[in-house]
């Protein structure tokens, strides 16, 4: 299967992956919402505000997550690095919903 080993400062976070159909994915974000966000994150000593990282997906009809953090600082070194594997890290979290996506039900919840 496609996994995605993912790193932070030379140590290996995770190696996640899903079966035959899913999503897999690596998301970085940093939001600023206050007057010179952009200089107070790049100053930061400590974690950096409004940064937000997480691995995660959907396997099947379970929404599953291996890494979640928003304790990044300047200087941290991500890398996401695409692999083969037959296996992956079990998720650290993973919520099936009661209805699957696409059902009707599912369709009326989520869509205006």
């Amino acid at each position: 299967m496609l996994c995605f080993e993912v790193w932070r400062n030379g140590e290996k976070l995770t190696t996640a992956g899903v079966s035959e159909t899913g999503v897999l994915s690596f998301i970085l974000t940093w939001v600023g919402r206050e007057p010179n966000a952009s200089a107070i994150a790049a100053s930061s000593a400590g974690a950096i505000p409004g940064i937000h990282c997480q691995v995660g997906g959907i396997d099947g009809a379970a929404h599953v997550d291996w890494y979640e953090t928003d304790q990044l600082k300047v200087g941290d070194e991500l890398r996401v690095r695409l692999v083969s594997s037959d296996l992956s890290d079990p998720p650290t979290h993973s919520e099936v919903e009661a209805v699957p996506r696409g059902h009707p039900d599912w369709i009326r919840r989520h869509r205006p």
